[in-house]
């Protein structure tokens, strides 16, 4: 059974936007996914030296005329409204992103912007390397188009960025989880058969598994003929996902309000942060949102886990989001640009689900799964690869070892 039209059409549009983040993120800017507006979300929030884009990607499979023209009226429409409720000041920024896009397809778009919207930023992305951009800093972005034997290596980067989608690494978390001890990972522990049986498990809709399944034994790392559904090629599957995890970082400089020993300043603020989100989730008190999540990481929740060894590297620590509230609950502030020196660095994740549900609780505070720490420290430069050796050494065998 095929996915339905609006199941691919969604995964294509999230897989562009996560390229056109590293486009940015490659250049020197600041990514925020999906930041929240006054009455609406917009796709990305970019930032550098003082200028803010809020962003709108849309995609097509084709790169035709009448595709592109009409997805990026559409673009500018909802940019323009999103930088209306930014503040401070915000340009809007509209991206159009297909397989394959003409050049022509670019001059027709700047003509298009030119005549109905002459204040607002436009692009252009595919996946053969064609990057065009127009507005104020944006033209270090333009790319040529990737030719021969670069192309495939790009289509292989594209391939990985779908295969490791947040609720993708959950899955692969949960059907890892088993050789893992249950104080290094939470996550269900059993034997799953399809891809209904691994929704139920995992909490995800039955689409969203079936995709996980139908992906990962087309890449080869899953073998769904069995009685269970197995992980295979285990030391490639990992080195991928190592990989991919590398290009979506977003994280910022903090300060302590009041100073004192930053290890354990963190590890109390979060403690107290969390017994009073469970307060809030246990009350269920809607119509209030929920409070954004928050756990250790990588060097701070390898010292909690007991798996540790590299000592004075940087404090991290995970949030959903950041939120003038929060900082306040951990006792942080933004770091001035003056400053040097943060006291601990906040990670946005760009896979939220596999970071906060796989996390483990140690001494009332959230803490970052084993695999996650691994996967985050070993692109550290703060000696993470001496880090995440040590870790698969020591407490990872059993994941990279095939049956």
């Amino acid at each position: 059974m095929s996915p339905p039209r609006q199941i691919l059409r969604d995964s294509r549009s999230a897989s562009f936007e996560a390229l056109v983040a590293e486009v940015f993120r490659k250049n020197g800017w600041q990514v925020v996914r999906e930041p929240k507006l006054q009455n609406r979300h917009a796709d990305l929030l970019v930032s550098r030296d003082g200028k803010h884009y809020i962003v709108e990607v849309k995609a097509a499979a084709e790169g035709r005329r009448d595709r592109l023209i009409p997805l990026l009226a559409q673009a500018i429409l909802q940019a323009q409204a999103a930088a209306r409720e930014f503040q401070p000041q915000a340009n809007p920024l509209a991206i159009v992103a297909a397989n394959r896009i003409p050049q022509q397809i670019w001059e027709e778009s700047l003509r298009f912007a030119a005549e109905y919207a002459p204040n607002v930023a436009i692009g252009l992305v595919d996946l053969e390397g064609f990057r065009a951009f127009a507005g104020p800093d944006l033209e270090a972005l333009n790319a040529q188009r990737i030719e021969g034997s670069n192309r495939a290596s790009l289509a292989l980067h594209q391939r990985s960025a779908q295969l490791f989608s947040d609720l993708n690494q959950w899955m692969i978390k949960i059907l890892l989880a088993p050789r893992i001890p249950e104080s290094l990972i939470s996550a269900p522990r059993g034997e799953y058969r399809n891809a209904s049986e691994l929704a139920k498990a995992a909490r995800v809709s039955i689409m969203s598994a079936f995709r996980f399944v139908s992906q990962f034994a087309r890449e080869g790392f899953l073998d769904d003929s069995g009685r269970v559904l197995r992980l295979v090629r285990l030391e490639e599957l990992m080195k991928r996902w190592q990989g991919a995890n590398q290009l979506r970082i977003s994280e910022f400089p903090m300060r302590f309000v009041i100073k004192g020993d930053k290890p354990y300043q963190l590890r109390e603020a979060l403690r107290s942060y969390q017994a009073k989100a469970n307060v809030v989730v246990g009350a269920r008190r809607a119509p209030h949102p929920p409070v954004p999540r928050g756990c250790l990481g990588l060097f701070a929740a390898a010292d909690m886990l007991g798996i540790g060894f590299v000592h004075g590297a940087p404090l991290h620590v995970y949030l959903e989001k950041i939120e003038v509230a929060v900082l306040r609950e951990l006792g942080l502030s933004a770091q001035r640009p003056s400053e040097s020196g943060a006291d601990v660095y906040i990670r946005i994740p760009a896979a939220n689900e596999s970071v906060f549900r796989a996390a483990v609780e140690r001494d009332g505070i959230p803490v970052s799964d084993v695999l996650q720490v691994w996967l985050d420290v070993s692109g550290h430069p703060a000696r993470g690869s001496k880090q995440a050796e040590e870790i698969r050494r020591s407490f990872l065998a059993s994941v990279f070892r095939q049956d």
